[in-house]
């Protein structure tokens, strides 16, 4: 094993943090920000290929772009001696692939939240228009808060995209899809499928294609079904088997159609689980019997997925105990602990019984409602006063859960998921639950038809503590106010309501606008190095004008600049000039010539 170097460009390396097939991960020092970091030094040689350095560079400026809570931060890319490298921010916590062998105690919940951050996180990749291609627990990071964090987004991209001719498979063979073993081009439902594999070996501690050697495993992906998770483990909820089997499918037109939608189902599952135990209402006699809460998605026979369809239905088995359950006194029923078997007893009767065995379906999603029956076998309804025409009912749920439920300026007393009776004209629905912005939507004739309709709460806006830095000194600006004096690196509270915070640097002429979430406690921005900007006229008597600065006369072989949008103008003596809009990337030089003035 070669020694460990004591530098990697301005980085202190402090030791090795492991090694695979695509590079060895460092713990460094940045001792200009005075912080560790991260550190992959790739296996990758650029020092005669120029072509594949310009790849790989392309491919890791659109991976530093995602700034998401649920995956790993890029702070830099270098090379050295040909070798690139690659700097992130250093995480706390251990890797799936480390708790898996530890065998480190969680509960089904916990291991649902972990794959619904890691569908969030992908969901937003995919937006960005980035694939992982290597989804599997080594990749999964999860803090000691219980924050998940995806590892080596684009790694494998790169690595293909770099040294690898076209047909080479990159990735884990456990985890990788049909199409992308078979070399085919592979979008966001390639990384559905791994985080199918994923969320079986976390559920039951084995991998649903094994074999004696990574071609045995190739195989068993291409030709065989994955043994059913629900036959290993027969206790956990059906619904949650129907998960993992669409997104184990073969054919990508089977799986989920994006990762959103299968967050979303996993939450659906997550929150039914949680819903007994957290509930303030809904009691019941405790010598009421338990009843079985399955909830699954309808989904056809294989092959007859509906793309986009990620509706979730949940079937549900009341006993006689349960059926009067929502109209006994409200008070709290301390919830007892949950095993991971899927079974809902004292409160959830009372569950049950107020969604009155209806087939619940999100409001959007395919498929339809089927009302509940009453004791004659005939759809309940619910009469007013004389002459009142008949009210309906709707089942109103919420992400999170827990929400109080008002119809038309009326409070229902409940709190979400539950069913609610709404007039024969839909109605205005509004939600509140602490921490969260209070809700009003519509309710429409669809999702009377549909018999559901799920609400999404936005967390309240609150202070941030924002953290910036950069290369380069700059300062923050709110408004016409400096907030923080120049610097590398800033720490300030933003109060949510107030101007756009500005990060400026006049000699490098940036003024850039900075994303703030007020959802969220913090924020940590780290601004790319500058680019050089090079320009040339062919009439040297004009001026050249950046973003309304004046920098000279041409030409200006060398001018260091923030990276990002730029205006640059000629503006000649007589009036004449010409303009142009450019973008400059972070290290890289970008030339601009100018022709005879025009005008």
């Amino acid at each position: 094993m070669p020694p460990i170097p004591k530098t990697i460009g301005r980085y202190e390396i402090l030791d090795m943090v492991g090694r695979g097939g695509m590079g060895v991960l460092y713990r460094a020092r940045d001792p200009i920000l005075e912080r560790d970091v991260a550190l992959k030094m790739m296996h990758v040689d650029f020092s005669q290929d120029d072509t594949a350095r310009e790849r790989f560079q392309r491919e890791a400026r659109a991976v530093a772009r995602l700034q998401h809570r649920n995956v790993v931060t890029i702070h830099e890319l270098g090379e050295i001696d040909g070798a690139p490298y690659i700097v992130m921010e250093f995480l706390s916590g251990k890797d799936l692939d480390a708790l898996l062998k530890e065998g480190a105690p969680m509960s089904l919940v916990q291991k649902l939240d972990v794959a619904i951050q890691l569908c969030d996180g992908l969901a937003y990749a995919h937006g960005q228009g980035i694939v992982h291609r290597d989804i599997k627990p080594g990749n999964v990071r999860v803090l000691e808060d219980g924050t998940v964090k995806i590892l080596d987004f684009g790694i494998a991209k790169f690595a293909m995209s770099s040294v690898t001719q076209s047909g080479t498979v990159m990735g884990t063979p456990s985890y990788m899809p049909p199409e992308q073993i078979m070399g085919q081009p592979v979008d966001g439902r390639a990384d559905l499928f791994s985080a199918g594999v994923l969320l079986y070996e976390l559920l039951s501690g084995t991998k649903p294609f094994v074999g004696d050697s990574p071609t045995a495993v190739v195989y068993q992906i291409m030709h065989t079904e994955a043994k059913p998770i629900a036959e290993v483990m027969p206790d956990l909820p059906e619904a949650l088997s129907e998960i993992v089997g669409r997104a184990l499918q073969k054919n990508p037109n089977d799986r989920y159609g994006n990762a959103t939608e299968m967050a979303s189902d996993l939450q659906t599952v997550k929150m039914m689980i949680d819903l007994p135990l957290n509930a303030d209402t809904g009691a019941v006699d405790p010598s009421a019997a338990t009843t079985l809460l399955q909830a699954s998605p309808v989904r056809p026979k294989t092959g007859a997925h509906t793309p986009g369809s990620g509706a979730l239905h949940a079937r549900m088995r009341p006993s006689a105990a349960a059926a009067a359950a929502d109209a006994a006194p409200r008070s709290r029923v301390e919830p007892a602990p949950m095993s991971n078997i899927m079974v809902i007893g004292i409160a959830g009767a009372a569950v049950v019984a107020v969604l009155g065995g209806l087939y619940v379906v999100r409001g959007g999603g395919g498929g339809g409602a089927v009302p509940a029956a009453g004791a004659s076998g005939a759809p309940a309804a619910t009469t007013g006063g004389k002459g009142a025409a008949a009210a309906r009912t709707i089942v109103i749920s919420s992400v999170p859960s827990g929400a109080t439920i008002t119809v038309d300026g009326v409070d229902t007393g409940k709190v979400t998921p539950a069913s609610v009776p709404v007039g024969a004209v839909p109605g205005k629905v509004e939600l509140d639950l602490k921490g969260y912005q209070p809700f009003s939507g519509q309710i429409t004739d669809d999702d009377l038809k549909t018999g559901s309709r799920e609400f999404k709460l936005a967390v309240e806006a609150q202070p941030v503590r924002l953290t910036v830095s950069g290369a380069y000194p700059f300062e923050l600006v709110q408004g016409s106010r400096v907030i923080s004096a120049s610097s590398n690196r800033h720490e300030v509270t933003v109060e949510p309501g107030g101007p756009a915070v500005v990060a400026r640097n006049r000699d490098l002429l940036l003024s850039a606008p900075l994303a703030i979430d007020f959802q969220r406690a913090r924020a940590d921005i780290t601004l790319p190095a500058p680019g050089v900007l090079a320009v040339f006229s062919a009439v040297e008597t004009c001026t050249i004008v950046v973003d309304g600065q004046d920098i000279g006369f041409p030409p200006v072989p060398r001018k260091s600049i923030a990276a990002g949008a730029h205006t640059v103008e000629l503006k000649c003596p007589d009036g004449k000039g010409d303009s142009k809009k450019v973008s400059v990337a972070s290290g890289e030089r970008t030339q601009v010539n100018f022709g005879p003035p025009k005008g």
